[in-house]
């Protein structure tokens, strides 16, 4: 495993003591596996865990319910990830109940399960940054003992605890050749001779390591001697070198592969490549203003979009390509000679991004332990060593018998009916006969009688201890059927949950080949740029645009609610009309919403009075002649130079449009 700062450790155990230089020792997780096995040991985890500053990344593994400790071997564990992580094993019972009371809701680990929790604490209010692992048996411990190594890699790897600057002596950089991808590994033959392994989670892409290694690809890196981990992460291209490769791959038109980085309501940023973003504005997407383009897209999800090269550089936007039938260009390397590092989402056999396995919130059980049963009862008689005679029944004997029986010590005959569950004790003092009474020899009918109803007694109690025995171990079986048909339900509901998510990302995606065709058809109709024109004058024309979008966007049951009211054209309107940067389909369906006084429902419009500066409380702009309010409605969000739409708000109802206007133009 290759260790952070093992350079600078090394040279401080060979530095001076602390007193006699400046730079501290750093700290290290600890050497051996924690053991939480008490609720306050529980409580002390959590709040380690929950505390900022945290060096490193903590595996937290959980032991079985219904084993005697966990099925993730934790000193292997700790084995393989070493000073990259503590590992820490908690007892299910009363130790997992306190450390799930003190973490947050869906953060808890018990019962089996297992995660890694990472420095930063954005898992606490998003569990799935945590993702929990589950282990039913030992068959299952070496695959969650490899989720987790993975788990913690890319955990160190985000804490910058893997690639240090200053490498230790025994590090060293080396070139080999890559022999074979193999799922999360990949082998490379050193020039050396030697062979060395290349970790998925540490390139750091965020993509399966075939999308970055292929065989015959030679690569180089820093080697860790102990773990011969080959560290090649440094050697991918960093922000400026992924925007120099985008804009060398990829021409202006171009149908490319992005991955999206994240989504708001009003915009999406996808990568060009994985440390080269890429902000689309809800315009380059979509025209529908419902729309939340985080519902529309997924963290991860690979997309079509098409390159525009323009002052800006290099960007992208999605409204104009077609999935279905566009072709992308291949996707570029992310290392000299190596694969593309996105495919097509048909190619990588999904449409949507892998969906992480949903995380049910467990309910705490108590730890599963046998309950002690009930010991049969048995008569139990102290005979001495020397006695070799017959015994006298008048002895005292120490049996289970009822208070008013009189003690009586049973024949050899006798002790050979039962087992005895107490060892031989000395026999108790006898008890002296009443003064009243002479002491005489008890008949011995009487005695043997007492001493059978006494041994008679023992044995229903054992039997009765027996079956109750039988009886748990029943329960204990019916118990452990139901919690492996549980564990088959969860199972069942984690891949339904999967399927359910896939045909959403799915429908996702059709919606939005439906929203492009609908922009594509809005195109086509008589309110496009390149619709007639239909009338010589400019202004019948217009009027004629605004009539037929009023048409065609407002359904038939709404137009007497939303009428096409008196508007004007301001002398400076149709001379506005040629400012360009935006489409004339979109000026004509902004002035029907305003004259349908649909507007002001429309939060994308950011409909609001023009004011006379920007103060807070400045007046709003008016017109003396007549008293009009200028009004100023956007035509475009986060685009340079954002076009807007001034117009009068007339004292009887009626509207006047004045110009289309660039954003800092505030003039009415």
């Amino acid at each position: 495993m290759p260790q952070r700062n093992r350079a600078r450790e090394q040279r401080r155990a060979a530095a001076p003591p602390l007193g006699e230089q400046d730079v501290p020792t750093r700290a290290r997780p600890p050497a051996d596996v924690v053991a939480v096995d008490t609720p306050e040991a529980a409580r002390e985890l959590a709040v380690r865990l929950l505390t900022p500053g945290r060096r490193w990344p903590v595996a937290v593994v959980s032991t079985a319910a219904d084993a005697d400790g966990p099925y993730v071997d934790t000193g292997e564990l700790k084995s393989e990830v070493g000073d990259l992580a503590e590992v820490a094993l908690v007892r299910t019972g009363d130790p997992s109940w306190a450390f799930s009371a003190a973490m947050p809701p869906q953060t808890q680990v018990y019962g089996g399960a297992s995660r890694v929790y990472p420095v930063d604490h954005a898992w606490v209010g998003q569990p799935r940054r945590s993702r929990l692992r589950f282990a039913y048996s030992d068959a299952d411990g070496a695959r969650v003992r490899a989720d987790l190594v993975h788990d913690v890699l890319g955990a160190a790897l985000q804490a910058g605890l893997i690639g240090a600057p200053d490498l230790a002596p025994a590090a060293a950089v080396v070139e080999g050749i890559v022999r074979r991808v193999l799922g999360q590994r990949a082998l490379v033959d050193l020039d050396d001779g030697g062979q060395a392994t290349v970790a998925e989670e540490l390139t750091g892409a965020g993509v399966p390591l075939a999308q970055v290694l292929a065989p015959g690809l030679r690569v180089h890196g820093v080697l860790d001697p102990t773990s011969r981990l080959l560290d090649v992460g440094a050697h991918l291209p960093d922000d400026a070198a992924s925007e120099h490769l985008a804009r060398t791959a990829y021409r202006d038109g171009d149908v490319v592969l992005v991955r999206v980085r994240e989504a708001s309501a009003d915009a999406v940023t996808v990568e060009l490549a994985p440390r080269h973003a890429s902000r689309v504005p809800r315009a380059h997407v979509t025209t529908n203003e419902l729309d939340h383009l985080d519902d529309l897209f997924e963290p991860g999800e690979v997309v079509l979009a098409r390159t525009v090269v323009g002052p800006a550089g290099l960007t992208v936007r999605l409204d104009d390509v077609d999935e279905t039938e566009d072709v992308p260009v291949p996707a570029l390397a992310l290392l000299p000679g190596g694969p593309p590092w996105l495919l097509p989402p048909v190619a990588t056999g999904r449409r949507a991004p892998e969906p992480v396995a949903p995380e049910p919130t467990p309910r705490p059980t108590p730890p599963l332990s046998p309950s002690p049963a009930a010991e049969p009862a048995s008569a139990t008689a102290y005979v001495p060593a020397e006695t070799t005679g017959p015994a006298d029944l008048t002895e005292p004997v120490e049996a289970a018998v009822p208070a008013e029986a009189a003690p009586v010590r049973p024949t050899p005959a006798l002790l050979s009916h039962g087992p005895t569950h107490r060892p031989p004790q000395p026999p108790p003092a006898p008890t002296p006969a009443p003064p009243a009474t002479p002491a005489g020899p008890a008949p011995k009918g009487k005695a043997l009688q007492d001493a059978q109803l006494a041994l008679a007694a023992a044995v229903t109690r054992a039997e009765t201890a027996e079956r109750d025995a039988t009886t748990s171990g029943r329960l204990a079986q019916q118990l452990r059927s139901e919690n492996e048909q549980l564990l088959l339900e969860v199972h069942e509901l984690e891949a339904r949950i999967t399927r359910l998510e896939r045909s959403l990302g799915e429908q996702k995606r059709k919606y939005r080949q439906a929203d492009l065709r609908r922009q594509q058809a809005e195109s086509r109709t008589p309110t496009s740029d390149d619709d007639g024109p239909w009338f010589t004058d400019p202004a019948d024309q217009f009027r004629h645009e605004v009539r037929t979008a009023w048409v065609r966007g407002v359904p038939a049951a709404q137009k007497a609610s939303l009428p096409l009211r008196d508007y004007s054209l301001g002398p400076r309107f149709l001379d506005s009309l040629t400012l360009g940067g935006i489409s004339r389909r979109k000026i004509v369906e902004t002035v029907v919403h305003v004259v349908t006084g649909r507007a002001a429902d429309i939060n994308g419009l950011q409909l609001h009075r023009l004011r006379t500066d920007e103060g807070g409380d400045s007046q709003p702009v008016t017109r003396d002649a007549d008293g009009a309010t200028c009004f100023r409605v956007s035509l475009q969000i986060n685009t340079p130079s954002a076009r807007r739409l001034h117009f009068w708000r007339l004292p009887d109802g009626g509207y006047e449009l004045s110009r289309v206007v660039l954003h800092d133009d505030v003039e009415p």
